[in-house]
């Protein structure tokens, strides 16, 4: 009888064995999947985080496609991916940019069960969008009639007396007096408030000749770093916030908005004008995909 018992014992030892044997195996398998994972993970928020950088970057040069490659393929760069990875293409209207990338990732504890690498991908999608409400415009603009708007386009954007306009192109703001010294104030740091699609602004009477003149002069001859139109510094006071409006009796309703680059001022007296051209520009501001006529964008990831 007692040799019986210690075999029972002795074949019991031999399934606890086996048993701790496999939940071992399994735990094992727990561990390598838990860590493994983890790994992939953190790299997935990582080139999911260069992506994102490398498209929104992109879509500020958008709808100039080769400068926004080039931005994307930098920012990707910068952030320790080999812009050789990236695969960027655009839409059809040049208004979105998609950025994606892969990453082989070698694994750990999973190699004990077969799993020696695992690939993990990064995508983005950013696009322009017109934004809706702007401040610091200054107190001239572009008519809806000279739509659509042209990169590097000289455009006259306050007339003189021998234009045969009645109104020469000065906008007045809420609350904003008809002072010279107002105005040209207003040329140089822009209107403190906020303006939106829609809004009805005034038109200054007369020409307002001297004030404006001397503020867009100032805004020119401040700018030291040589700038142009198509190559600028960033915050450069050449460059300004201007609505773009559509008459309406004697008020101007806003449609859009537009940044210029101050080119010149000519004339005199009464017949003095200001002529700008636009560039394409993005600012952080509320965005509306329903306007239609405003070329001032806001960055947004889509995707």
């Amino acid at each position: 009888m007692l040799h019986q018992i210690q075999r029972l014992l002795r074949e019991e030892k031999g399934s606890v064995i086996v048993v701790i044997a496999i939940a071992f195996t399994l735990l094992l398998g727990f561990v390598a999947l838990a860590v493994d994972t983890g790994v992939l993970y953190l790299e997935h928020n990582r080139l999911s985080g260069v992506t994102d950088a490398a498209a929104l970057a992109g879509a500020q040069e958008l709808p100039d496609t080769d400068k926004a490659r080039t931005t994307a393929r930098e920012y990707a760069q910068i952030n320790g991916v080999d812009a050789d990875t990236l695969n960027i293409s655009f839409s059809q209207d040049n208004k979105e940019i998609t950025v994606t990338t892969s990453k082989t990732v070698d694994l750990y504890f999973a190699k004990i069960l077969g799993f020696n690498t695992s690939t993990v991908n990064g995508r983005s999608v950013a696009k322009i969008v017109p934004v809706k409400e702007v401040s610091g415009l200054i107190p001239l603009g572009i008519n809806e009639n000279l739509l659509p708007l042209n990169a590097g386009t000289e455009y006259m954007i306050k007339g003189g007396a021998q234009d045969g306009e009645p109104w020469r192109g000065i906008i007045k703001y809420p609350g904003q007096g008809n002072g010279g010294s107002e105005y040209r104030e207003l040329v140089i740091t822009g209107y403190n408030g906020t303006v939106q699609v829609n809004d009805m602004l005034g038109e200054v009477p007369g020409n307002q000749s001297g004030p404006t003149m001397q503020g867009v002069e100032d805004r020119i001859n401040a700018c030291s770093d040589g700038c142009t139109w198509n190559n600028y510094q960033p915050g450069c006071p050449r460059t300004a916030l201007v609505p773009i409006y559509r008459e309406e009796g004697s008020e101007l309703r806003v449609v859009g908005f537009a940044t210029v680059f101050l080119e010149r001022v000519d004339g005199s007296g009464v017949d003095s004008r200001v002529w700008a051209k636009f560039i394409h520009n993005t600012i952080s501001g509320e965005t509306d995909d329903s306007v239609p006529d405003s070329y001032l964008n806001s960055v947004r990831l889509s995707e």
